[in-house]
């Protein structure tokens, strides 16, 4: 059977997602017995200890479904963002609740636009939904072109992503940058900034986009708890929007979709939320410090209000990152994201394991 007939040429298209290569696999391949991984974003310091103890908890009851509702997080999360209950919707990552709404809202003829480089979900999630993705380049600098991605919009556009800060060049946008945008764009155009990374920020513009959402009810909000709260392995994100919006979109989310042990991590990270800002502090000094070495060996790097570093090196990245990965460090060549050659993505780790990484980058480049 000539099985590629049957898909849509947006399938047939498409690559799927290539994720960070896991340790495991890296000491299997390469015989090697240490290594760290750099490459995903991901929190180095691990879940909280109450974090663990929730989920055993959860776990003794791993034989009944989930709250299909997820009562007890949405009202606890509703009342540490001060929004309303009904203005909160719970994903599987905030990926799924991204797809939800691009299926839910976006119909046959009507287009996405996004920056390009971006999350490379939102290329795959656009190319397979009737290939509705319009893609921005980025500036010169690596930040989101917003007047550009308003220009790009049309009558047929239905939804408009920021990621801000931007994954994988870690740049953002100010709240003057997306109240211009939003000024610009019709009610009917929804507009999802995704927030991933939006507790590591520390720019004094970063916008305050949560309280835009009163003079703008076509505004959706993602954020997640894999990043900052080091739930990555368990995937619960959410999406706070009009409440309007936000019950259309319940229609289309799958019957537990969160599952009882992320949903236990998630309530037990509210409750020790005064761990955000020393976490945040911790990344910010590493952050820092992992720049200044990477500038003194040559490196470029961009200024990030993330968890990682996009540095440019003066040859292939690729070629780098496999010299780095012989030496038990993985990190992240970006010309698959629609970079230049040279980038190359480092995300924060422990003290140790950026101390051994540039240790690594000086053997390599010096």
């Amino acid at each position: 059977m000539d099985f590629p007939s049957l898909f849509r040429p947006g399938i047939l298209s498409t690559r799927p997602y290539s994720p960070g290569r896991p340790i495991e696999e890296v000491q299997r391949e390469l015989g090697l017995r240490d290594v760290i991984k750099l490459a995903s974003n991901e929190n180095p310091e691990g879940p909280l200890p109450e974090v663990l103890e929730a989920i055993r908890a959860a776990a003794e009851t791993g034989n009944r479904y989930p709250d299909a509702s997820c009562w007890e997080l949405t009202r606890a999360l509703a009342a540490h963002l001060g929004v309303a209950t009904e203005a909160i919707l719970l994903g599987n990552g905030s990926n799924e609740v991204l797809d939800l709404l691009i299926r839910a809202a976006v119909s046959p003829g009507e287009n996405v636009v996004y920056a390009h480089p971006s999350f490379i979900v939102y290329r795959i999630a656009t190319d397979v939904h009737f290939e509705t993705g319009r893609a921005v380049p980025l500036t010169a600098d690596d930040r989101h072109d917003l007047p550009a991605m308003a220009r790009a919009a049309d009558a047929r556009t239905k939804l408009v992503i920021v990621c801000n800060p931007n994954n994988p060049t870690g740049t953002y946008n100010t709240e003057a940058e997306l109240r211009a945008l939003l000024a610009a764009l019709p009610p009917r155009t929804l507009v999802a900034v995704d927030e991933a990374y939006c507790d590591y920020a520390v720019a004094a513009d970063y916008p305050r986009s949560l309280e835009l959402q009163a003079r703008h009810p076509n505004l959706v909000v993602l954020r997640t708890f894999s990043k900052i709260h080091s739930l990555a392995g368990l995937r619960v994100g959410y999406a706070v929007g009009h409440p309007d919006l936000i019950a259309q979109l319940q229609k289309t989310r799958e019957p537990f979709n969160v599952n009882s042990l992320a949903q236990a991590a998630a309530l037990a990270c509210l409750r020790r939320h005064d761990v955000v800002a020393q976490r945040a502090k911790r990344n910010r000094e590493q952050l820092e410090w992992l720049a200044a070495r990477c500038e003194a060996l040559g490196l470029r790097v961009t200024p990030s209000q993330a968890n990682f570093l996009l540095v440019r090196c003066p040859g292939a990245a690729a070629e780098l990152a496999q010299a780095l990965l012989r030496r038990g460090v993985i990190v992240r060549p970006m010309a698959g994201w629609g970079l230049d050659e040279h980038a190359l993505r480092i995300s924060v780790g422990l003290p140790q394991e950026n101390r051994r990484c540039i240790q690594a980058l000086e053997e390599i480049l010096t």
